[in-house]
């Protein structure tokens, strides 16, 4: 049993890998914040905003070294210099914190929205990377499925959302934060999403994709990977 979920989980993890294209790109969600803050405790504000863009030269600089793919670099890139501006112009540290705090909270309300209207946004996040049916998707069948890993989301993107609000005086802890829900732990948690999304799938006894596009009747086989 424990080699079939080892295999399982394995085989998970490598699909999910290779969906989450950034999942490499640890500058704008670990090394930038920290360094920002660290430069922040022990010398003042304009030297952290200083210290932080050489840091983002040097980062571009490195990686066309390296010949890496730049689009997700240019995204983590952008958004680091967005955050030092706005905490240049709000003259505090945790300003540098406060675009990633809008972005967790709208989607946190965005899922909360779709969720009650019946729409998971789940459903439209696979389906732009999956290129399946929308039909297939909204199936009876199937949606509940999208919907349960919805509420999974805005339950995490809420409750990370709201202790950054909560503490959004203090840099460090919002670093810590920042530190503990950065691309390693949403990738387990991409990761649970699959494993609990498939299960779902398979105890609501609908068609696969495949299923569904060939007119196949039931009983189904259902959706064995991918989600």
């Amino acid at each position: 049993m424990y080699k079939r979920f080892k295999k399982q989980f394995s085989e998970i993890k490598s699909e999910v890998l290779g969906l989450n294209e950034s999942q490499n790109n640890v500058f704008d969600s670990i090394l930038a914040p920290v360094f920002f803050v660290l430069l922040n405790r022990f010398f003042d504000l304009n030297i952290a905003i200083i210290g932080t863009g050489f840091l983002v030269v040097l980062t571009i600089i490195y990686r066309v070294l390296r010949k890496d793919d730049l689009k997700f670099a240019f995204i983590g890139v952008v958004g680091t210099i967005v955050a030092l501006l706005i905490a240049r112009f709000q003259g505090s540290a945790s300003g540098f914190f406060l675009p990633g705090i809008i972005r967790d909270i709208s989607i946190a309300l965005i899922g909360f929205v779709s969720i009650l209207t019946r729409r998971p946004f789940t459903i439209y996040s696979s389906q732009y990377f999956r290129k399946w049916p929308m039909e297939w998707y909204l199936l009876p069948s199937v949606k509940p499925a999208y919907n349960q890993v919805a509420i999974l989301w805005v339950a995490f993107l809420s409750l990370k959302g709201g202790l950054q609000v909560l503490f959004f005086n203090n840099p460090e802890i919002l670093a810590i934060i920042k530190l503990s829900t950065s691309n390693q732990t949403t990738l387990i948690l991409l990761i649970v999403s699959y494993f609990l999304g498939l299960r779902k799938l398979k105890n609501l006894k609908g068609p696969s994709v495949e299923e569904f596009k060939n007119n196949v009747s039931p009983p189904w086989k259902g959706q064995e990977r991918g989600f």
